[in-house]
């Protein structure tokens, strides 16, 4: 829903007032008649927007308050929804967001805009509210755990009614006479600042009711906005809570649906799953493949054994046909994985049929064949001929299967990839503006990035619904922040060092980048070119996929450095027990600032007069590839860490080529200076890492080390 423009100074109200309505017009009427009773000091209007009530008492409220703006919704769009809309309405400084159940108390509309106006960090601010008795309600609280949750909406409640965890999320250990920051506060009465609004984007439509009041607040917080709680404004709340009766009611299962979308959203694990949703996906079809293939094998059988009279050979046991079992689904796992049925974005490509026919054909051919190449007279061939259209069945029905498993939670706003976007400001707007629904791209935009002069922000984008969150160079933190796996660049991947290197850093977080720009040379790098949005683009996957290698190269790098670390380390204690290693070795700790931003610490031993010393003198190295900040071999080496500059054509397609792995002992082209010198094994066992001796001589300073740090142990 987009959000009005901030054209306030020519003009426009400075509070607008929004109540989204359902079925309740005895308390809207009387809301209505306290705004209208104690108004505010300032030019103000009030939208109501009524999502499809049947209440025969609306037409008479609507009769009577014609000073309101009414929206009346055909159907019922979800308290979000309709709290963005009335947004929308009319440009305003301030919002006030109530729900019809707020009584407002003489002058608290104007503390609340004093209090506003005081705080200009405040991006959302609640008001004291009171119980019809009086007393101060519990409207101001700490953000929901897993034992929040646990004791507040399971029998474990009733068996701890007096839990420290429910007291402190309530806050009842909170001075509620003071204006204080808290977590989060009730959205039934918010007042929220427009500058907020364009940093943070309007509530999330995808909570229909609850929790969208707990999210906007986590959202303020996480844009450098604080959540105020303030005493000098008070409202009555008729608060009724239907949701924690007990009740299996409607009211029950759309908290519980909130609840879910909102740590779908926001939680930690629900992230990690996210990033490794490419090898997880995989594993989950290939497993999903076996089933269906060894249920359609054993129903074959099955039909065969019924069919049994129309036979005239016998069917042996089920057991002899499970070395068969056993090979098809092996053969089945090589054809799928070779074909490139378990490619990243598979669940997500069309026109496969063919593909997939060709596929169970390749299958069934090379089972078939094995039983007449082994002479197998045991098995029926009946069972196999009754397989094959099991087989097609099988093959295309699993991918139907997860694809409709996918859209289905993508509909329901609970497997979108959370996507930022970084670039042009002009060039991310037009893509917003032609791109449509990306839901069915499974994208949830969170906001974008891009490059602001001077110390100011930038609009939202996307009608307001996508909020500027920060410059380039922030990208890594504003990734972390906002749980984002994927982020889509309108830029030039290799526009210059810097950019380069923050690639990398994405890359080695296990972020997937994805270029809208025309750059064949990312093609050429073993890239994949995909509509996304409407528009052509190039992905940069992942890299997750690659597990098995990661594994192994891991596995490599602990047993050489076990071996290694055995003489290694008695010479080191044979040094040590002579007492000549201060005579003998200048130990140096040096920071390497490779291409993905992980800038592990290293200590490098040299000799004397300033050589790198062999690779069985450096215990430093050993540690180091044990612990896994450096590894035995890759496509950098150590010396690329300390010397990474603009890299040229051939340099920059192998640190694309290349996955995101730690600086090597053994890797990357040789320096010039050392061509002929030394054979690549001397060079690696005599100077391992190929690392420059200038850093041990003089102050300890490297001249060549750019922003490497280089100091004492």
């Amino acid at each position: 829903m987009p959000l009005p423009q901030d054209n306030h100074a020519s003009g426009n109200l400075e509070l607008g007032i929004v109540i989204v309505h359902y079925n309740t017009s005895e308390d809207l009427h009387r809301c209505l008649e306290s705004i209208f009773a104690h108004p505010p000091a300032c030019s103000f209007g009030v939208t109501v927007v009524d999502n499809a009530s049947t209440d025969p008492g609306l037409a008479e409220v609507r009769t009577r308050f014609t000073g309101v703006d009414w929206i009346l919704n055909r159907q019922n769009t979800g308290y979000a929804k309709g709290c963005n809309r009335g947004l929308a309405a009319h440009p305003a400084e301030w919002y006030l967001v109530l729900n019809p159940d707020i009584v407002v108390h003489p002058g608290a509309l104007d503390a609340l805009l004093a209090c506003g106006r005081s705080h200009p960090r405040a991006g959302v601010i609640g008001p004291q509210l009171l119980n019809e008795d009086g007393t101060i309600q519990e409207s101001c609280r700490r953000f929901y755990t897993l034992r929040t949750l646990l004791l507040r909406r399971t029998f474990l409640g009733r068996i701890f009614p007096r839990s420290e965890v429910v007291k402190r999320h309530l806050m009842r250990d909170f001075d509620h006479l003071s204006v204080q920051p808290v977590d989060w506060v009730l959205g039934g009465c918010i007042l929220v600042s427009h500058r907020a609004l364009e940093r943070t984007g309007p509530m999330d439509e995808r909570f229909f009711l609850y929790f969208e009041d707990v999210d906007w607040c986590y959202r303020m917080w996480q844009a450098g906005c604080e959540v105020l709680y303030t005493p000098d404004a008070r409202f009555l709340h008729r608060h009724r809570r239907t949701s924690a009766t007990g009740k299996l009611n409607r009211s029950f299962w759309l908290h519980l649906a909130s609840l879910i979308s909102f740590y779908e959203k926001w939680g930690l694990l629900v992230w990690l799953i996210k990033r490794w949703r490419d090898p997880l996906l995989m594993l989950m079809f290939w497993l999903t493949d076996l089933a269906a293939l060894a249920g359609g094998f054993c129903l074959a059988y099955l039909v065969r054994r019924l069919g049994g009279p129309w036979f005239n050979q016998p069917l042996f046991p089920f057991a002899e046909y499970a070395p068969l079992l056993v090979y098809s689904l092996l053969l089945a796992t090589v054809v799928f994985w070779s074909s490139g049925r378990y490619a990243a974005g598979a669940l997500r490509a069309g026109r496969t049929v063919v593909a997939d026919l060709q596929r169970a054909g390749t299958i069934f051919v090379l089972v078939l064949a094995s039983t007449y190449l082994g002479h197998m007279d045991v098995i029926s061939r009946a069972v196999l001929l009754i397989f094959l259209p099991i087989l097609v069945v099988g093959v295309l029905g699993t991918r139907r299967f997860l694809q409709g498993i996918r859209q289905r939670l993508e509909r329901g706003n609970l497997a979108l990839e959370r996507t930022l976007l970084a670039g042009s400001e002009v060039r991310i707007a037009g893509w917003l503006k032609d791109c449509g629904d990306l839901t069915g791209d499974g994208v949830d935009p969170v906001g974008y990035v891009c490059a602001c002069p001077g110390s100011g922000t930038l609009p939202p984008l996307g009608n307001g619904r996508i909020p500027w969150l920060g410059r380039p160079a922030e990208l890594p933190e504003v990734v972390r922040r906002y749980r984002a796996s994927q982020v889509v660049i309108w830029s030039e991947a290799d526009a210059d060092p810097e950019s380069l290197r923050l690639w990398g850093t994405l890359r080695g977080m296990g972020v997937r980048l994805r270029w809208m720009t025309e750059q064949a040379w990312l093609l050429a790098a073993g890239e994949r070119a995909e509509v996304f949005g409407g528009a052509l683009g190039v992905v940069r996957g992942s890299g997750q996929s690659r597990l098995f290698r990661s594994a192994l190269r891991r596995l490599m790098d602990l047993a050489a450095g076990s071996v290694l670390a055995i003489p290694c380390g008695v010479l080191r204690l044979g040094e040590r027990m002579r007492g000549d290693r201060g005579s003998r070795a200048v130990e140096k700790s040096v920071v390497l600032r490779d291409p993905w931003g992980r800038n592990p610490r290293v200590v490098i031993a040299y000799t004397a007069d300033g050589r790198v010393r062999p690779l069985v003198r450096q215990w430093g190295l050993v540690q180091a590839l044990l612990t896994g900040r450096i590894t035995l071999w890759g496509t950098f080496s150590l010396a690329d860490g300390l010397h990474w500059r603009e890299p040229d054509p051939e340099s920059k397609l192998a640190f694309w080529r290349g996955e995101p792995a730690p600086c090597a002992l053994w890797g990357g082209p040789a320096r010039d200076h050392d061509s002929g010198e030394l054979g690549p094994w001397r060079r690696f066992w005599m100077r391992p890492g190929e690392l420059e001796t200038d850093i041990a001589a003089g102050s300890g300073e490297n001249p060549d080390t750019g922003n490497n740090k280089v100091d004492e142990p």
